[in-house]
């Protein structure tokens, strides 16, 4: 399932002057948020080069501690920055080039990219690589990411332009693993400073709008693209570090056919006054985090949270967006109302009672002799469960196994009206094969 990595966007985080510095009493509009969208726990951090201007923990974590600056959260995409800040510091070193090609480091790629892709096409996005979730998020993996490149079955497509694919990274992290016959933690430790946790505690997806737990674990292949992870102590070290760092602060840039422009883990966004700020949102099953960067005024935030599913994504830019801009004494009111998630799941359970009311009607009348129309009444309930079958993994993107896991309520709802649809179509042919019987017998 397509991550929505650029919803977080934070063009308006700046304004003119300083931030403002915060009330004591704002941690309460952390409470609204995470009590509104049901977030189990929030960390929250405005840091500059050399201290922290604010810090709000909230809530549990998915063991029922409580979150503190040391709580661990999977990172999700933010990783992808982390990646190639190492890349960058290991071509510094002279251990690579970034305008080596793929194949002449990683032979193992060689029948999945062509033999001009480079690394730094693979740090943009424009390898032509796909957005292959199948091939990603296969949570509780101990391998290397080494390991995992000559098992990959995918097609590169559109080379050249920026594709954001989760994939580009995973071969990143490989080629570090080649260079250094090294862990990819270890590396990453050594070269940016971040040491991902070992450990995190459950996150959780949302289940009929409640929380419901989750132990993705992490995936050790999946580190370099989004499966670092540590807390919001070591995630605003990070930020703060990444204002001046060379990776991060680099011109070298792609157009992605918006207005933001992607460059080492980074998209950037100028605003109408000139300034420059880079971003990125970071989503995996269970978490979602997000990291603003605003070099030229010393400045970075921070916001973590133990919940994710792909169907609120909206709701929670918008409500990491209104935090972000209210410490900055800008207003800007989080979108309300129903989003995607609770359009889907009242449709879905409305269609599932309107259909549990038909199969019992059928049921209750079974004995009721058949209408013409039951043949036709029989194959529309036929089509319509083989249209729900096979469409619903079209429109979602992946089947309904990976559905299951980033949905589990609309998983649920999508088997529920199959067995409904079914149990009508049979009840109609139990009706005209005993009218049938009794006709011809």
């Amino acid at each position: 399932m397509r991550i929505a990595h650029a919803l977080l966007t934070v063009v308006a985080v700046l304004t003119a002057g300083s931030p403002t510095s915060p009330d004591p009493g704002m941690a309460s509009d952390i409470e609204v948020v995470a009590e509104g969208l049901g977030l189990p726990g929030v960390a929250f951090r405005v840091v500059s080069k050399h201290e922290v201007l604010e810090n709000v923990e909230y809530g549990l974590d998915g063991d029922g501690a409580a979150v503190d600056e040391s709580t661990p959260f999977v990172w999700g995409s933010v990783s992808k920055s982390v990646t190639a800040a190492t890349v960058y510091s290991l071509a510094e070193h002279g251990d690579l080039a970034l305008n080596q090609t793929v194949n002449s480091i990683l032979p193992e790629s060689d029948s999945i990219v062509p033999d001009d892709v480079t690394i730094e096409n693979l740090i943009h996005h424009t390898s032509g690589l796909p957005h292959d979730v199948t091939e990603l998020d296969a949570w509780g993996r101990t391998a290397r990411a080494l390991d995992v490149v000559p098992t990959l079955d995918v097609t590169v497509t559109d080379r050249g332009t920026f594709r954001y694919s989760s994939l580009n990274y995973l071969l990143l992290q490989a080629i570090v693993e080649k260079v250094t016959t090294e862990p990819f933690a270890d590396v990453v430790a050594r070269e940016t400073g971040v040491h991902t946790a070992g450990t995190v505690a459950p996150g959780h997806v949302p289940f009929f709008t409640f929380p419901r737990s989750i132990d993705i674990g992490i995936d050790s292949a999946g580190m370099g693209y989004g499966y670092l992870s540590g807390s919001i102590d070591e995630l605003s070290r990070y930020a703060s570090r990444q204002l001046t760092a060379p990776a991060s602060n680099s011109p070298d840039t792609v157009p992605t056919g918006s207005a933001a422009a992607y460059g080492y883990g980074w998209y950037i966004e100028t605003l109408p006054d000139g300034t420059e700020m880079r971003w990125h949102s970071g989503a995996v099953l269970g978490y979602f985090t997000h990291v603003a960067l605003v070099p030229e005024r010393h400045l970075a935030v921070v916001f973590a949270t133990n919940r994710y599913g792909e169907l609120e994504a909206d709701k929670l830019a918008s409500a990491a967006r209104s935090l972000v801009l209210a410490r900055l004494g800008i207003d800007e009111p989080r979108t309300t109302g129903l989003g995607m998630y609770e359009i889907a799941l009242i449709a879905s359970s409305a269609l599932a009672v309107l259909l549990a009311l038909c199969a019992g009607r059928i049921m209750f009348r079974i004995k009721t002799p058949p209408s013409r129309w039951t043949p036709v009444h029989i194959l529309m309930a036929a089509i319509a469960g083989g249209v729900l079958y096979f469409g619903m993994p079209m429109l979602a993107g992946a089947p309904i196994s990976t559905l299951a896991r980033w949905a589990p309520d609309i998983a649920l709802l999508f088997w529920i009206l199959l067995a409904e649809l079914a149990l009508i179509a049979v009840a109609l042919g139990a009706r005209a094969l005993r009218q049938w019987t009794t006709t011809h017998v």
